[in-house]
């Protein structure tokens, strides 16, 4: 089995620790026989513990005893490796110069690892010696040692008198027509997988339709799996429940073969509640058998590909269920307080609690609880106290233990390095919107993530991302253009969990002007958030921060200690708010020899640009500020180690010699001296992302209007572009032509007309194509080569029956924004049928909007924008034809204007009164047209003249 080597919460540097004293005994650092055999010594050791810390971490509960030689061991291996890194930095900085004054600092360096080596394998023996001082067997840990057993919170769901219950009726519902729903032959047996985060009511949901419904049914039964099921008694509970009340019987097929026999001739109903994994529900499923009698089956869970599974082993569908709204959720927690109404001093914090709690029932009855019991209920300052404080509350109050063991087997479920991904989200504050390439790249620079099994660190991060999600443990916040997940958050009680548990492990200290969860062990990654007390500026510029890894700010410049109090950084995250001219030194960051990840947003600050090629491992490089344009990057002095390279800056230099790209974003290009070093992009033979921003006085000639080239185009189609402008457009081509690894392509800025006409060959492996700035006279043929493409944006002067055919092959697409700046066939745009069958979002726009929809066409469309001008009142009647036929459509918004430059504007804004004489009619037929349509739901719409 392979073994990874990356960082965890609670092994802490262990894993990646002993590959580098595995190295340390190489020949090229020269070190003694008695250090090399002590290193030796102390890699068998750390192993060990290493092993041991992995069965710790599988149990639940650990005694005091064994938790705090959990910590030791864990900083432990956090100082050993910081030792190791200065040496190995400075032995390898003294290699890189000779001399005989250099040669001396590496014997004393020598001479100082070992010293010290021998002290720390010292303090690894007495931690070992102290630890087997004990036996194994006094951990609480051990089944057979647990004192308390828990109560399952399910058995409340039960038995919940249904009059106590809120905003569950319009759910029942749903839950209820969606299992009557017919399915072809309304005969067919039929599932419903209810899925959604621990806490929301599953168990409940599905126990007040199974009791509404029962009763219509032969047979029923309802069990519950849990995460470490016993399928034999699963099965047999199902018996017992349908057919016979006295078996007895533990053998799992034998029960299936008894159970499809007894339910062959009968209409059945069986839910099957809190399913864990996919192998308990393979188990499970044999049973239901296929009677044609109109049985149905409810599952739960909090898997999303359980549910999926759920639904594809039967004939079924996924229903995810929601939040209480606003006003259930009032409902809810006033009543387990107040005997009439919430006093008026306590709405506004009543409403951040509920704010806090987002819907969930578990957590707002439990909340509601707690101020239920306190002796002063109405006391603003004790509401203000838990809503402030709640993480305090969560980690010991009795009221909440509901929620801590819900949360708990969440978190007990995921893996070693799932959890140590998950606690990572302790960095961010409450109500963040987390992007998810950004916190890839972070697990990464951390550790937390390292090839495994052939496949990448990033593609291993991205599949923890989606399993986290899959769990329900993290939220999708937005989608991308490409119909992937963009942004995720984090519940705030979730948030508030996690925070316990990083503090627990050690893993991450927060401080902002509410909390501060530093301890007395070192800091070893530092999140400061919006602080603008000054108690909590104090407070950072007392403690030591040498040995942190990760330095994570969010607030006003004069907030952020001075980057020299660091020294060992992986991670350095810096967003500045407030005024974003200042300016700020940090040209100490080039000392961070351990830099992989530097991220400065909202500061002005270029002292350190000129030296970073000393940050020999940085891997994510991005800088971005408003004057920034101003500011030039030598691509020389780029540490050539650079996967992500994402700044607001003019490039000098050849960009080709920095072959392990893979992002490359927001490249300004100014001036023809700055392309010379662009003619080495098309060398970037794993760049993935390229975004590209072309300043417009590379096409300033003076008034002089000259074509691209004149034997591509007439001239009345193009823009202004400069002679020196061909040499850039061509070195742009023959660059694009050689990225094979290209996956997503945007330009910004405006390039003549049909620059990319000749594009051969394009990149196959490209979803994303964003060139409404780049216009074409007609759509390129050569668009039908991209099979996988999922987002495209692009602009065209003619659109012509054969461009619209072109278009229609990309089976793929997920997001088009389709610009026609002149002439339309006579009959308009029509999208045949079946054309687009996976697009979700359709921008258009045109001075008329002739767009036709034939029956089968875009099946999948939900959100449609046209843009016109008032001038298509001419041929109103022919407005949005065949929308009727957009049965997914969920938002519709027209954009009417008035102004003649509309084609060159994102936004609105009209210049003097509007006619509405004149738009008005176009209004009506928009109205019309859209109104035709029969969708469910019945779309959204707006229609505004702008």
């Amino acid at each position: 089995m392979e073994v990874a080597v990356v960082a965890s919460a609670v092994t802490g540097a262990i894993r990646t620790l002993l590959p580098k004293l595995t190295a340390l005994l190489h020949k090229k650092y020269k070190l003694s026989g008695g250090v090399r055999k002590k290193i030796t010594s102390l890699r068998h050791e750390m192993s060990s513990m290493s092993a041991l810390l992995v069965t710790l971490a599988g149990l639940e509960e650990l005694t005091p005893r064994d938790k705090d030689w959990r910590d030791k061991v864990r900083e432990l291996s956090y100082d050993i490796e910081d030792c190791i890194d200065i040496f190995t930095h400075e032995l390898d900085r003294h290699e890189a110069k000779g001399g005989l004054r250099r040669r001396l600092k590496k014997i004393k360096a020598r001479y100082k690892i070992g010293h010290r080596i021998e002290e720390l394998r010292a303090q690894v023996v007495e931690l070992s010696n102290r630890h087997n001082r004990y036996k194994p067997d006094e951990c609480i840990g051990s089944p057979s040692s647990r004192a308390l057993v828990e109560v399952d919170p399910r058995l409340q769901a039960l038995y919940v008198d249904p009059d106590s219950l809120v905003g569950i009726d319009a759910q029942k519902a749903k839950l209820i027509e969606l299992l009557r729903m017919d399915v072809g032959d309304t005969q067919r047996l039929k599932l419903v997988a209810i899925a959604g985060f621990g806490g929301m009511g599953k168990t409940t949901l599905a126990n007040q339709v199974y009791t509404k419904m029962k009763g219509q049914f032969d047979c029923t039964a309802f069990v519950s799996v849990s995460r470490i099921p016993n399928i034999a008694k699963i099965l047999s509970d199902i018996y017992s429940a349908t057919t016979d009340p006295n078996t007895n019987c533990n053998d799992e097929r034998l029960i299936i073969d008894r159970l499809r026999n007894s339910l062959e001739d009968k209409r059945y109903l069986i839910v099957i509640d809190d399913i864990w994994t996919m192998e308990a529900w393979n188990a499970i499923k044999g049973c239901f058998l296929e009677n044609s009698l109109g049985s149905r089956v409810i599952t739960t869970t909090r898997f999303e590909d359980i549910a999926q599974a759920c639904c594809s082993s039967l004939h079924g569908l996924v229903y995810r269920i929601k939040p209480l709204n606003c006003i259930d959720s009032r409902r809810l927690f006033d009543r387990r307080i107040f005997p009439l109404n919430c006093p008026e001093q306590l709405k506004t914090v009543r409403g951040g609690i509920l704010k806090k709690c987002e819907g969930v029932p578990l957590v707002i009855i439990s909340v509601a609880s707690i101020l239920a019991c306190h002796e002063e209920v109405n006391s603003t300052e004790i509401w203000e106290k838990i809503h402030n404080h709640f993480v305090i509350y969560l980690e010991g109050h009795r009221a909440l233990g509901w929620i801590r063991h819900v949360l708990n087997l969440g978190y007990n479920d995921l893996c070693l390095d799932l959890k140590t991904c998950m606690l990572y989200f302790s960095i961010f504050a409450e109500d963040s919107e987390i992007m998810k390439d950004d916190l890839v790249k972070r697990w990464i620079a951390e550790g937390f993530v390292t090839e495994k099994h052939g496949r990448s660190p990033h593609d291993i991060a991205e599949s923890y991302f989606s399993e986290l999600i899959n769990r329900n443990m993290i939220q999708i916040a937005n989608i991308d253009d490409c119909g992937h997940v963009l942004s995720c958050r984090v519940h705030d009680i979730m948030l508030d969990f996690i925070i316990l548990k990083s503090t627990e492990e050690n893993f991450v200290t927060i401080m902002n002007d509410l909390h501060c969860t530093k301890g007395c062990l070192d800091v070893r990654r530092l999140s400061l958030q919006k602080i603008k007390n000054s108690r909590c500026n104090d407070l950072v510029e007392n403690i030591a921060l040498t040995q942190a890894r990760s330095f994570n700010f969010w607030g006003p410049a004069q907030s952020i200690p001075s980057v020299s109090k660091f020294q060992l950084l992986r991670v350095l995250h810096i967003v500045v708010s407030g005024d974003r001219d200042e300016n700020y030194d940090l040209s100490c960051i080039c000392n961070l020899f351990q830099l992989k990840y530097l991220r400065i947003v909202g500061i002005w600050c270029t002292g350190f640009l000129k030296q970073l090629r000393k940050l020999q491992h940085l891997q994510t490089l991005e800088i971005a500020h408003r004057r920034s344009e101003d500011v030039y990057l030598d691509i020389g002095e780029l540490p050539l180690t650079l996967l992500h390279l994402i700044v607001f800056a003019k490039l000098l230099g050849d960009i080709g010699r920095m072959r392990s790209l893979i992002c490359l974003a927001t490249l300004a290009i100014g001036d023809i001296k700055h392309m010379e070093g662009m003619k080495g992009l098309g060398n970037l033979a794993d760049l993935r992302e390229l975004r590209l921003y072309v300043s417009a006085s590379v096409w300033n000639t003076g008034g002089r209007q000259l074509s691209f080239r004149e034997s591509l185009a007439k001239p009345e189609h193009h823009y202004v572009p400069h002679l020196r402008g061909v040499a850039i457009c061509d070195s742009l081509l023959s660059s694009f032509s050689r990225l094979g690894s290209l996956e997503s392509l945007i330009i910004n800025g405006g390039l003549p007309v049909d620059v990319l006409i000749c594009w051969s060959p394009p990149p196959r492996r490209l979803r994303r194509l964003h060139v409404q700035d780049c216009p074409f006279s007609v759509v390129p043929y050569w668009i039908t080569q991209f099979a996988i493409l999922r987002s495209l944006e692009i602009e065209i002067l003619s659109m012509t029956r054969e461009g619209i055919h072109i278009l229609s092959q990309l089976v793929s697409l997920v997001n088009l924004r389709l610009f026609v700046r002149k002439s339309l066939p006579a009959e308009g745009v029509v999208i045949p049928g079946a054309a687009f069958p996976n697009l979700k979002g359709f921008f258009f726009r045109c001075k008329v909007p002739c767009l036709k929809f034939r029956a089968g066409a875009t099946p999948r469309l939900q959100n449609l924008t046209v843009e016109c001008h008032t001038r298509a009142v001419q041929r109103a009647d022919t407005v949005l034809e065949g929308i009727e036929h957009l049965g997914s459509l969920m938002t519709c918004k027209v954009n009417i204007y008035h102004h003649d430059f509309f084609m060159a504007t994102q936004t609105g804004g009209g210049d003097g009164p509007r006619p509405p004489s004149i738009w008005q009619a176009l209004e009506d037929e928009v109205l019309k047209a859209i109104n035709k349509n029969l969708g469910y739901p019945e779309p959204e719409v707006l229609v505004q003249c702008l």
